[in-house]
């Protein structure tokens, strides 16, 4: 099983979500950390869990936990669905600013 963040559309909220996340060792050669960015996050948690998807808290943001790649269009169509802004994107975008 694999996870993706789900994140308010504010830089606070990466900056707490990235704090518990541990980099790989090259992380400034080629790292990404993709994310649903939301602009309504806390309708968008309410209806990924009432639509039976596991999710977990955790600082900044929320993991959701998906099988297959085909679920993220599925989250994505959800959340449109409901007129929740949605991006997918890289949240770790702000760690390295050369």
């Amino acid at each position: 099983m694999s996870s993706i963040a789900l994140l308010p559309d504010d830089g606070r909220s990466r900056g707490l979500y990235l704090d518990n996340k541990i980099l790989p060792d090259n992380y400034m050669a080629d790292f990404t950390l993709l994310g649903f960015v939301v602009d309504d996050y806390q309708l968008a948690v309410r209806l990924l869990r009432d639509n039976g998807y596991r999710l977990s808290k955790q600082p900044g943001g929320t993991d959701i936990h998906f099988h297959s790649p085909e679920s993220l269009i599925r989250i994505r169509s959800l959340l449109r669905t409901h007129g929740i802004g949605c991006d997918i994107s890289d949240v770790a975008d702000t760690l390295y600013q050369a």
